[in-house]
């Protein structure tokens, strides 16, 4: 059959042969005839034909090499998914025997006992606040108590004239500001006076020097409020022609030989008098 072939294809070169010659005889007058047209032309085309011949021969090969070898990965893809597929149902009966462990780790009443330690954590939590609350309570009594003592302790420099106590400083010389602070660090203020007969019985207590009083206008000038309660002073007794004021310092009151004088608050130092209440 390839023979037949070979022929029939070396006999249309053949023809194309032939004609070619004849154009050529009839342009150039040459003409090559084949004596043996069927030999001759089947050993020419097998010639001609015969690289081709080899590369499909070449390309078959090659091809037969690659299919054998598609064959192979084909194979090998196979088992590699038959291991996957194995490997995940391993896993999966893995993953199903350790739930089940777990699952029997835990306790059927779990929710049970945490809501009953949930309860006892909410008591005990209860039960210590209202122990703080109780601790608190008691330790304000006993800073209370303690301020108390601190109190009559400090009260203990005081001494009642009148109906109040009063301190009266007799040795240091200081001016009207650390007179003031002097009598809160012993538990009072600079003292003012609610009635003439309160003011009588402590300028007999005073020798004849000078003593600050809590009695001031350093908010506005000519109105006289204690600096202990802030408000306006119960009871004033001036010297001749006082109050008089030589400079801007002078708003501070203090008394002498029984008598109210301004002075300076801040240059002048002399005695004072310390009351321990707040509301004159």
């Amino acid at each position: 059959m390839f023979r037949c072939a070979a022929f029939i294809l070396c006999a249309f070169l053949a023809l194309d042969l032939h004609g070619s010659l004849s154009e050529a005889q009839e342009g150039r007058r040459y003409v090559c005839l084949l004596s043996d047209p069927a030999n001759q032309c089947s050993a020419y085309c097998v010639s001609a034909l015969q690289p081709v011949i080899d590369h499909l021969t070449k390309e078959q090969q090659e091809s037969n090499v690659c299919e054998g070898k598609l064959n192979e990965t084909l194979v090998k893809l196979d088992q590699l998914e038959d291991q996957l597929r194995a490997t995940q149902n391993k896993m999966e009966d893995q993953q199903i025997s350790l739930w089940g462990n777990l699952t029997k780790l835990v306790p059927h009443d779990l929710d049970k006992r945490l809501n009953r330690i949930e309860g006892s954590q909410t008591s005990l939590s209860n039960q210590l606040a209202a122990a703080q609350k109780k601790t608190d309570n008691q330790f304000t009594a006993v800073q209370q108590t303690l301020s108390n003592m601190d109190r009559k302790i400090v009260l203990q420099n005081f001494e009642r004239i009148g109906t109040r106590l009063f301190y009266i400083e007799h040795n240091i010389f200081v001016n009207w500001r650390t007179a003031e602070q002097i009598c809160i660090e012993i538990g009072g203020h600079l003292a003012a006076f609610q009635n003439e007969q309160e003011y009588n019985a402590i300028t007999a207590k005073l020798t004849k020097s000078n003593y600050w009083l809590g009695i001031n206008d350093l908010a506005k000038q000519g109105t006289f409020i204690s600096l202990a309660s802030g408000k306006p002073a119960p009871y004033l007794r001036w010297r001749s022609n006082e109050p008089k004021y030589k400079d801007s310092t002078q708003h501070c009151a203090y008394i002498y030989s029984g008598r109210m004088i301004v002075l300076s608050c801040v240059n002048d130092v002399m005695h004072f008098i310390c009351q321990a209440d707040d509301k004159v």
